[in-house]
Parts: structure tokens; sequence; C-alpha cells
């Protein structure tokens, strides 16, 4: 089952690259102008477009709307605190932009932090393309690929198949899942301080997340060291994939 999830998120990923792969990344803008003894002369900037790579760090809040009514339903039942309706987290980010082109390449992580008994995480990597810009707005397009993290400890009530194995054990359960998430975005950053060294701004982006979840595990940390021990036995909990809109608001620092 798993394979073919990801067979469906590779495909859904090949489509979304593909505009990305035919724009290729440009080079620096250089201004044609009368060439003098030392050749073409290079565009003067007051800002951080001249430069050959530019780092981008961008921290965020972000308002998740799907959530899955699966596992809400086994919280609520053995009383733990299930997702919220709009569950919020927070979500950095890191960037690049080489020879000051119009590509942006990222890496971002990001986890829940509205209170449910689901500790959650997302890694992803993501390509985007500037295809709107002026000195202090840029608007991004483009995708970030990589894996969601759900983990529940079950330190409460819980299925009489489940409460055998904690007491066979004489442990801690805990239950786990994974998979494949792909999500297109657009992104608006504003950038009203401007030096030739940094610039510091706002900005807000506009996802559609694809969380192709896995299959619950169940499990213990034997060392207490988050080592998952997976026991390979079924959890009789059903999951569903999320798929759903994201919105995040947050700060954005060039340098």
């Amino acid at each position: 089952m798993y394979f073919c999830i990801m067979n469906k998120g590779l495909f859904i990923l090949v489509i979304i690259l593909l505009p990305a792969i035919l724009f290729a990344q440009n080079k620096a803008d250089t201004v044609p102008n009368h060439e003098n003894r030392n050749g073409p002369e290079l565009k003067k900037h007051d800002d951080l477009t001249g430069h050959a790579f530019v780092f981008m760090f961008n921290a965020s809040a972000v308002f998740y709307t799907s959530t899955d009514p699966r596992i809400n339903n086994f919280l609520n039942k053995y009383g733990y605190t299930a997702q919220q309706k709009i569950p919020v987290g927070l979500r950095i980010e890191m960037a690049g932009i080489p020879f000051g082109g119009k590509m942006i390449y990222s890496l971002n992580a990001g986890t829940i932090v509205s209170k449910q008994d689901i500790s959650t995480a997302d890694v992803l990597l993501g390509i985007y393309r500037r295809f709107f810009e002026t000195k202090k707005l840029w608007i991004l397009a483009g995708v970030a690929l990589g894996e969601h993290f759900d983990r529940i400890v079950l330190t409460g009530n819980m299925p009489p198949s489940l409460d055998s194995l904690a007491k066979k054990y004489n442990t801690t359960l805990s239950l786990r899942r994974n998979g494949f998430i792909t999500e297109p975005a657009i992104k608006i950053f504003w950038y009203p301080l401007i030096s030739k060294k940094f610039q510091l701004g706002l900005y807000t982006g506009i996802y559609y997340d694809l969380d192709f979840n896995s299959r619950w595990r169940v499990g213990y940390d034997p060392h207490n060291d988050n080592s998952f021990k997976n026991l390979r036995r079924p959890t009789n909990v059903s999951t569903e994939e999320e798929f759903g809109w994201v919105f995040s608001s947050g700060i954005s620092i060039c340098f």
C-alpha cells in the first residue's frame, strides 16, 4: 500500500514540476549597454539583486484546514485530545537564490503547536520561481516535497488488543505513521527595509497539502531515546490521507 501511495505522489510530482523544468535557471541580469574598453557594463544595484548567492530565512505561523477524522474519532473515544478544527503550527524555512536568478531552493521544517495528543512534523525540500518582482515585492510559485510524521503516546485508555501488548511488554506504547507529502504553493514577499547587505520584510503563503499517510504502527521506545521498536502487530486504528488548504504568515530576512 505504501508503494502505491508513493507512486501516486510521484505522478503528481512530475505534473507539478514540469513547468519548473521547462523554465531553466536564469543568471544575473546585465544591461545591454554600449561596450567600453573593459567590456559590457554590469547593472548596478542598491539591494541584494546583484549578489552571486542570496540566503533567505523565513519563520511563520501556519494554519491547516485538513485533519484526519478517523484518528480524531479514536482519540475522542479513548479520552485523548483530538486535533483542533484549524490546527496552528510553526514553520522555519531556509532558502538560497543562486546567481541572482529567479529560482529559489528551500528546506523547511514545521510542527503543529495547537493542543492535541498527536506530535506531528513535516520536513520538505522546495523549488520555486519568481514570476513577478519589483524592488520590494516578490511573488513565487512552486512545489515542496518531503515526509510527514505523526506520533501518539498511549498513556491513557486504549483498545483491548493494544492494552494486552502494553501489559505483555510492560511498557508505554505509541502509535506512529509517516508518509509522502507534496505541497504546491504561491508565496508573496514584501520587503519594506532594503539595503545592500540585507532585506527584512513580511510574507504570506497559500499552499495545498497532499499528505499520503501510511498505516499506523504500534511499538515502543526501548531506551527512551526515540529508537522506535515496531511490534509489527495490527493496530485496528484507521488512517486517512489528508488533503487541504494551508495558509501561512510570517517574517523574512535575506542577506
